[in-house]
């Protein structure tokens, strides 16, 4: 039963006893306590219906907090179950979630191995490109190299034939073929000094031959300010070459002139005899005699004394005093050839073996022979510090410092006589007792082969040869005198001013080919 009931029928029931009870009292008591007992009754009856309606009001409240409890009992089992929901559809979307996770995270791993991948392959794609690109350019290489050979080797074709040419006596043609030569070589060439496109151009009416005096040539110096050339003979004479133009500064048959050296103020040269004679520029003469031998060479220290050299001995002659200061009786062996290098003098003795001064000690040590093959001519470069020995047996020694030999130079058939270098166009020039001039490349000095430029012979023997600028002298025993202009461009351009024109189309076709196309090269 439930408790607003309970409360009820306890109410009626205290009700029906207050009832009897009244009504027994006042029928014991009488009527005279009915009206007190009835009020008393109806006092009791008001407390009762007071206490029934707080017993109203309280089971009133009591099934409003029973229906606030249920409500609130039916609101929590309904938010319950909504929790419970939203708990059971939090774990399915964590589920779902983690399952998307699952998924993205595969996805990834696939799109990164298929990146990887991707990468891998352009990778791979690069370096088959590359691979094919350098197959391309290496067959490019190939190709550009195979048509250099062939330019190169066509150049040197060309020039043989220009030179087979000038021997049928047919010029023009000769000149056509060695300024074609020389085009495909300078093109293509790497030695710009090839022997047969040289040979082409240096003709013989490119070279220069005079006859100033009827004695032998003994020594060439260039002059003080380096565009002209001093010549000295056997005759006495003294000639100066200047543009192919020859003027006489002394000559008096008494002297044998066999060296001289040019100085700022004028020029000193060496008889045989041993007179040593200064010559101003306004043509004054002063003569010097020096002890009496036979001598053969004039040189000048870096410090400006002279060196007269005869065979058994060398004088030293102070310009500045005018006045011999040491002879050097040391050298009982006879010399014919002296170098002069930054640190030293050397002195070549003809059993082979070397005589060292230092300079700036004034020290003199004597080595050992250096094989039985003696020296015959020599030549310092101060701009490499390196020393070519010319020997008798025609071999041209490159030498380093300290006389470490560095490459050695074939070609002459004979004894050196004399060499020169032409620093302008980095040359070597040599002459021999073959009567041949041979040209070295030193641009090319390391190379095994093509070392040699080309050679000319001579129609004589050749006794001293000098440069200046790119131009070359060389004196002859016969008193002829040689003159070549040695740059390879001015030859050729010496050759195009003597054309009209070049190779005609037809001319071409023959020599070059028809493969190459026409060229109108004058």
């Amino acid at each position: 039963m439930k408790r607003g009931h309970l409360i009820v029928l306890i109410g009626i029931a205290v009700a029906g006893l207050a009832l009897a009870t009244a009504y027994l009292i006042g029928a014991k008591r009488g009527e005279n306590e009915d009206a007190q007992r009835i009020s008393e009754i109806e006092a009791e009856l008001q407390r009762l219906k007071e206490g029934e309606e707080k017993a109203s009001v309280a089971k009133r409240v009591a099934e409003q907090m029973e229906e606030i409890a249920r409500d609130q009992r039916m609101m929590s089992d309904a938010q319950r179950d909504s929790a419970e929901k939203q708990r059971e559809l939090a774990e399915q979307y964590a589920r779902e979630a983690e399952r998307e996770s699952e998924l993205a995270r595969a996805a990834e791993a696939k799109a990164n191995a298929a990146r990887q991948q991707a990468e891998s392959a352009s990778q791979e794609a690069q370096r088959e490109r590359a691979k094919a690109e350098e197959k391309e350019l290496e067959a490019l290489r190939s190709k550009n190299d195979a048509d250099t050979l062939g330019y190169r080797n066509l150049a040197r074709t060309l020039g043989n034939a220009s030179v087979l040419a000038r021997e049928n006596d047919n010029l023009t043609l000769a000149r056509k073929l060695a300024l074609t030569s020389w085009y495909f070589q300078e093109k293509y060439g790497d030695d710009k000094y090839q022997a047969e496109v040289f040979r082409a151009l240096v003709s013989d009416d490119v070279v220069e031959t005079m006859v100033p005096s009827h004695s032998a040539i003994y020594d060439i110096d260039t002059s003080y300010d380096g565009k002209s050339f001093m010549i000295c003979t056997g005759y006495g004479e003294i000639l100066s070459w200047k543009e192919k133009d020859i003027t006489t500064v002394f000559s008096d048959k008494k002297y044998d002139w066999r060296g001289m050296v040019q100085v700022p103020d004028g020029l000193w040269a060496l008889s045989f005899n041993g007179s040593l004679c200064h010559f101003t520029y306004t043509g004054k003469m002063e003569e010097y005699a020096l002890p009496e031998t036979e001598y053969f060479m004039l040189k000048q220290l870096p410090d400006g004394k002279l060196m007269a050299c005869a065979r058994h001995r060398v004088v030293m002659f102070d310009v500045q005093k005018r006045v011999p200061l040491v002879v050097r009786e040391e050298l009982q062996k006879r010399f014919s050839v002296m170098a002069i290098t930054h640190r030293e003098v050397l002195y070549f003795f003809s059993d082979g073996s070397v005589g060292i001064t230092e300079l700036a000690t004034g020290r003199y040590k004597a080595l050992s022979s250096r094989g039985g093959d003696v020296v015959t001519a020599a030549q310092y470069d101060r701009r490499t510090d390196m020393l070519y020995v010319g020997l008798a047996s025609g071999k041209i020694q490159v030498m380093k410092k300290d006389g470490v030999l560095y490459k050695q130079l074939t070609g002459h058939k004979a004894a050196i006589m004399g060499m020169t270098l032409v620093v302008k166009e980095n040359l070597l020039l040599s002459i021999g007792r073959d009567k041949e001039l041979h040209i070295w490349n030193l641009d090319r000095l390391e190379q095994v082969n093509n070392v040699v430029s080309t050679s000319y012979r001579f129609d004589g023997w050749p006794m001293c040869i000098e440069a200046v600028g790119s131009k070359m002298l060389c004196g002859m025993s016969t008193g002829k005198i040689t003159q070549w202009e040695l740059s390879i461009k001015q030859l050729a351009k010496t050759t195009r001013d003597r054309l009209k024109e070049g190779l005609s189309e037809s001319e071409w076709n023959h020599y070059v080919g028809t493969r190459v196309k026409y060229m109108k090269l004058k």
